[in-house]
């Protein structure tokens, strides 16, 4: 009975991560190798803040309070670095069509040929700028607060985005006689447009609805089926979309960063143009566009509804206080990776009773061995008749009852923590505060796999121990398989795994197999009532 739990566990457990993988994998097909922050051959004038700055570059005693362009070519862009971001405008019409992380982690693809010259991806269209509009001048005006980025043409039109010092969220504004709508996000033309974007999604105040660009960009697997495209959420006060393309990932999953809009009180208006906005009746309108980390604070003090662009997967309320109970621990202890540790002890601290359950139902399951065989000796002459198989199952069952035991009880224990297990499979994957941190030695970021597999391997040998001590029953080669066959799974699949997962999961084995041996050493059989 061992283990065919064992076995229940195993195959149930690598079924879900594997189609999670696999499903993953469809939604968000490999990305580009990244290429400069400017594409070859356009033109630019970049304000770059002083070393070191966090903040938006005052200028020189020399230098006019607004800078003026010539008219722009077809081309032409705009950069300024601002706080944490280098931000980069296609001045024709005023969208943002690229945002730089510090650490150089670009927000949107761009255009890149492989060495055949054949296209792999297009440059995404931008967010912001203004439909049918094109500008002719575009100025820069420092501000107490930071920075002003101001577009405007012979017609009067104006749109400026106001770019903060400390913060990541920018006031933008649109004045026009015209009545043209602010361009909120653009919907791509193709797959190469949105190459490795993730969702594009709207909230209100309690639910997202989010949508994979692939999925509303491409026909869908089983088309022949009778299965359709997706459509861009509905309209709503606030839009966004994933963003973030980390470097070196074959084929990224998880977006730490997004682009946000809040035009509240009104709602956006969703064409095949994508989302965007007219202007009230005077020709104005103002809105604020959030571009940074889904950093749970950060997201928060821009609005409490954008908490939700974190995803944290199926067993999201799980992952969730897992999260709150991991911060919480690394207020006292500034290191991911040892927060990582002690949460695992206590997390393993209480799971303790459960475990110890299973591990007792394990070493009973042994005090019945010698009755087992001894029943199924009793039917072996009837060979495969089903009937006398079931009189030899109601008599087992029988014998179980008459000595209080429940042969599904290590079953359940096991079934409990595997929502636990899931939700921190997903959360060490989402979270912004686990990218890049790292812990010691060779780990220098939780949130991607091993370089060198030392954990996996640890993990799998520590797996190899627990299944080693841990009390067996049943016929003795499908035992010997399992010790083997399960470690040698779980090691090929979690060298693909962040590696604050697999530290996680090493930490908790090792407990668990002191805990096994305790509980072996203490355990005094019990007499089978036949």
């Amino acid at each position: 009975m061992k283990n065919r739990n064992l076995v229940l566990f195993v195959v149930l457990s690598m079924t879900l991560l594997l189609g999670y993988s696999f499903a993953m994998g469809k939604l968000y097909p490999p990305k580009p190798a990244p290429i400069a922050a400017n594409p070859v051959g356009a033109s630019a004038v970049s304000i770059q803040a002083s070393p070191g700055s966090s903040h938006v570059a005052p200028p020189s005693a020399s230098t006019p309070a607004a800078r003026s362009n010539p008219a722009p070519q077809a081309s032409a862009t705009h950069s300024v670095s601002a706080s944490s971001l280098h931000l980069t405008w296609r001045v024709e019409d005023g969208a943002l069509v690229q945002a730089t992380w510090e650490d150089g982690t670009q927000f949107f693809n761009e255009a890149v040929k492989n060495e055949h010259g054949e296209e792999i991806s297009k440059a995404f269209p931008g967010i912001g700028g203004v439909l049918y509009t094109r500008f002719d001048q575009v100025t820069e005006e420092p501000t107490p607060n930071g920075l002003k980025v101001h577009f405007q043409n012979a017609e009067g039109d104006h749109l400026i985005y106001a770019i903060p010092q400390h913060s990541h969220a920018i006031e933008v504004s649109w004045s026009t006689r015209r009545g043209t709508h602010l361009d909120l996000i653009h919907r791509p033309a193709d797959e190469k447009e949105a190459q490795s974007l993730g969702r594009v999604f709207t909230l209100n105040d309690k639910t997202i609805n989010a949508v994979a660009w692939t999925s509303v960009l491409k026909d869908p697997f089983f088309g022949f089926l009778g299965f359709k495209r997706n459509e861009m959420p509905p309209s709503a006060s606030l839009v966004g979309m994933d963003a973030g393309l980390e470097k070196g990932v074959s084929a990224q999953r998880t977006h730490y960063f997004a682009a946000l809009w809040d035009v509240s009180p009104r709602v956006t208006e969703r064409d095949e143009r994508g989302y965007h906005l007219a202007p009230d009746k005077n020709g104005n309108l103002t809105a604020r566009l959030y571009l940074g980390p889904k950093e749970t604070g950060q997201l928060a003090a821009f609005g409490a509804p954008f908490t939700q662009v974190v995803d944290f997967g199926f067993f999201g309320a799980v992952a969730k206080l897992l999260f709150l109970v991991l911060h919480w621990i690394h207020r006292f202890i500034p290191n991911w990776g040892w927060s990582i540790i002690l949460f695992t002890l206590l997390l393993r601290g209480l799971l303790w009773p459960l475990n110890t359950k299973t591990t007792m139902n394990m070493l009973r399951m042994k005090d019945f061995e010698p009755h087992q065989k001894a029943l199924q000796a009793k039917y072996d002459k009837f060979g495969g008749d089903m009937t006398k198989k079931a009189e030899m199952q109601k008599e087992l069952m029988a014998l179980y009852k008459k000595n209080n035991h429940n042969p599904m009880g290590g079953c359940l224990p096991m079934l409990i923590q595997m929502p636990v297990f899931f939700s921190l499979w997903s959360m060490l994957q989402a979270v912004y505060e686990l990218r890049h941190a790292p812990w010691m030695g060779w780990i220098q970021d939780l949130s991607a796999k091993d370089p060198y597999y030392v954990l996996p391997v640890l993990l799998g040998a520590s797996m190899l121990a627990q299944q080693a001590v841990t009390p067996a029953v049943g016929d003795p080669a499908q035992r010997k398989m399992m010790l083997f066959l399960m470690p040698a799974m779980m090691t090929f699949f979690f060298a693909q795994t962040p590696s604050g997962l697999c530290l996680y999961y090493f930490i908790f084995n090792i407990v668990g197999l002191a805990q096994t041996w305790w509980i072996k050493r203490n355990y005094v059989g019990q007499e089978i009532t036949a």
